[in-house]
């Protein structure tokens, strides 16, 4: 993949017991003369929070960042099982304050505008944006902005549906039994001996395909259906909600985990895009029409771009966004989706 000249630096933002917790922060090489304060993007990758890096930034993405002098920030957190969603959470909001706090202190050639944060993420990672974001519009908490914006790429969002509460397989994946109950056995063990993980970088290859440990062990989860259990930290939380339904399930704390059903969208929440392919097989574009019409029944700001027969991670071989392509094109889409949160952010 191309990407535009940039400078990347690294950093710890959090510490959990004996495990750093690291985010990069990407700047253009070239920032010309201009001093002006500029937006900033707080980046979130996918990976069903079991996997996945900070290093999986669209190449797209980055690069129209880049473009644009927009610093850019990927930050790494805690996933299942050896973690919760609340770990999870609490990561993804204290990155949002190093990046609002910390980050022009640092970096002060980015001249980034705290005021002007974009929180983001693909997949689990828009469920990482929506839950902090959520968290982070209740109120100013010390003096720290809110989101200004939200760009969720064909976001998971609706871990509340029955379908993430029982058995499923992800498509064209296989599941070895052995190698799953093994996975699965040693769980126990490592939550036990309060082990910490920052999930793993995503195969670039067959050959590193068969390296990874954090991609099996997502599919065993899913298809033995406890992606719930690990998500709240409640054994059989699953089968409870296919028995008796999540408003039943669910106690005050949890509900955080599970923002279409809990969450409050109203006219001050964050403006929002939000692209899903009308095809994708892994996670519903459902998902991110039940959000718009939450968002928008609470008077929020929200533009949604689905694109047509595109399955997920439809836009993984995209360079850029070209102007030039046809109007149901995923580039050309992605590009007036772009435009339409440039044009959030500069309002």
């Amino acid at each position: 993949m191309a990407i535009r000249p940039h400078v990347k630096h690294t950093h710890v933002y959090k510490s959990d017991k004996a495990t750093d917790i690291h985010l990069d922060v990407y700047l253009a090489a070239n920032t010309g003369s201009s001093e002006s304060p500029k937006p900033v993007i707080l980046w979130f990758h996918g990976g069903y929070l079991v996997t996945g890096s900070r290093a999986a930034i669209p190449s797209w993405f980055l690069n129209y960042a880049i473009a644009h002098e927009w610093t850019l920030v990927s930050a790494d957190y805690r996933v299942l099982p050896e973690s919760t969603g609340f770990a999870t959470t609490e990561d993804a909001i204290a990155a949002y304050e190093w990046v609002a706090t910390s980050l022009i202190g640092l970096h002060p050639e980015c001249h980034a505008d705290p005021r002007r944060i974009i929180v983001a993420g693909a997949s689990a990672g828009g469920w990482c944006t929506l839950v902090s974001a959520l968290s982070l519009s209740k109120s100013s908490q010390n003096g720290i902005p809110r989101p200004k914006a939200l760009f969720l790429l064909y976001p998971f969002t609706d871990p509340g549906s029955e379908k993430w509460a029982q058995s499923l397989s992800l498509p064209d994946t296989t599941v070895d039994q052995a190698m799953a109950q093994k996975l699965l056995d040693e769980i126990p063990r490592r939550i036990a001996q309060g082990d910490t993980s920052l999930g793993e970088d995503f195969p670039k290859s067959e050959a590193e395909l068969l390296t990874r440990k954090r991609l099996p062990l997502l599919y065993a989860i899913l298809e033995r259906g406890i992606f719930l259990d690990y998500l709240t930290g409640l054994s059989g939380f699953g089968r409870q909600v296919m028995s008796v339904g999540l408003e039943n399930a669910v106690d005050e704390r949890a509900k955080g985990l599970f923002p279409l059903d809990f969450g409050s969208f109203g006219p001050s929440f964050p403006a929002t895009v939000v692209v899903h392919g009308t095809a994708d097989r892994e996670i519903s574009c459902q998902e991110s029409e039940k959000l718009v019409a939450k968002l928008k029944e609470g008077s929020a700001a929200v533009q949604y771009y689905p694109v047509p027969g595109a399955d997920h991670v439809f836009e993984l071989e995209l360079d850029e966004c070209h102007p030039d392509a046809g109007a149901q094109d995923s580039s050309s889409i992605l590009l007036r989706a772009l435009q339409a949160l440039q044009g959030y952010v500069n309002a």
